[in-house]
């Protein structure tokens, strides 16, 4: 077995004492650690970060990375069979959407439309794999008609939007980050029909942000990959906008 190292070890102390929390501060660490130098602490932590252990949410706020062993995250059981079907094959591609933002629902859906990004060259191997899964599987430009389809003809298949992309930088074990997981179900909603309220992404937004675990640069950076940055930029920086502005824009959209 693997001897921990030092820095092992006091992550491991840090873990343990801070599992519940969503995010902390350095108070936190220092009761942790009191007999560690103000420095020694701010030294370890950093050392967390580079090590992928934390993630810095802001300026003195940190989180645990939820891509160590994926504690923060729970599929549902149709999308653990989909990426088994397709683990398999060899190609590229990640799970996003309501799958990766469950936790932070009030009220999951029994079901809905998983939303799978696969490369581009993998296309009809990919829809092939999970046709022969029983998967039913559609383009996005056709999701609302074959969702509202599926729906008055009492089919029970569980349905896929599937997206092709090059980019997989934001994902990870075929799981997509908080970041482009909500970008993604954003331009879904949107700009596809996908079936969920605006106002459910608003508590799932707020509920991110709330416990700190959305980086918002990272989330506007994303958004722009895919043509909606205003939007974005719009939704993450809503708090500092004032009435006055919001009114001079609505004359403006009279206007036009």
């Amino acid at each position: 077995m693997k001897k921990q190292t030092s820095i092992e070890d006091k992550f491991q102390t840090l873990q343990n004492a801070l599992s519940e929390q969503q995010t902390f501060i350095m108070a936190d660490v220092e009761d942790i650690f009191p007999d560690l130098s103000r420095a020694t602490r701010y030294w370890l932590v950093s050392e967390f970060v580079k090590l992928g252990y934390l993630k810095r949410i802001r300026r003195g706020t940190f989180a645990f990375n939820e891509w160590m062993g994926k504690k923060n995250i729970v599929i549902s059981k149709e999308a653990g069979r989909l990426i088994d079907a397709l683990a398999e094959t060899g190609f590229y591609f990640y799970v996003s959407g309501l799958d990766i933002l469950a936790k932070y629902m009030h009220h999951v859906p029994e079901q809905y439309p998983i939303m799978l990004f696969a490369e581009k060259v993998a296309k009809e191997e990919v829809r092939s794999v999970l046709v022969e899964h029983g998967f039913l599987v559609f383009e996005p430009t056709e999701l609302k008609k074959r969702y509202e389809d599926a729906i008055y003809a009492g089919r029970d298949e569980t349905q896929v939007v599937l997206y092709l992309t090059d980019a997989f930088e934001y994902a990870e074990d075929g799981l997509a980050s908080l970041e482009k997981a909500f970008v993604d179900t954003y331009f879904a909603v949107t700009r596809n029909g996908y079936p969920l309220a605006l106002q459910e992404l608003v508590r799932i937004y707020e509920n991110m942000q709330r416990t700190g675990n959305i980086d918002v640069r990272k989330t506007v950076t994303i958004a722009s990959r895919r043509s909606i940055q205003y939007d974005i930029r719009y939704i993450v920086e809503s708090r500092y906008i004032t009435d006055e502005a919001r009114k001079f824009v609505e004359i403006m959209k009279k206007g036009q």
